[in-house]
Parts: C-alpha cells; structure tokens; sequence
C-alpha cells in the first residue's frame, strides 16, 4: 500500500468520523432543548404549587401540639 493509498483511507475515515460525531451533537443538542423545556415547565409547576396555601384532605384533622416549656413554678 503506498503513502498516498493510506494518507486517502485515513482522510475517508475521518470525514466519516466527522459526520458521525456531528450527528450525535446534534442529537444531544435536541434532547438538551427538550430536557430544558421540560425543566421550565416543571419550575413553573413548583412556583404555583408553593404559592397556595396548604390543604388537608377531606376529613383530616391535625393533631394539637401542646406547649409543656411554659408550666407554672
């Protein structure tokens, strides 16, 4: 095999390697678009859950903290 024969299956290779390697970037640009968007919405789902006010469910009775640091001498 000559110089030249060698110097074109490695320049064919990596053109390969450069096209193969684009596409995956590609593909990992697509998925971080869609997990940022993802991650937007699910920000925007915790600003209004955390800006309501607490419900109990129907039926649910919170137990009474007593306050026993404040007995009399």
């Amino acid at each position: 095999m000559s110089s030249s024969e060698e110097h074109d299956r490695t320049e064919a290779f990596l053109e390969n390697e450069v096209q193969v390697l684009s596409s995956r970037v590609k593909e990992l640009e697509w998925d971080c678009a869609e997990l940022s968007k993802h991650n937007f919405e699910l920000s925007d789902r915790v600003k209004k859950l955390s800006s309501r006010p607490p419900a109990w469910p129907k039926g649910y009775r919170p137990p009474r903290r007593h306050n026993n640091s404040t007995r009399p001498n």
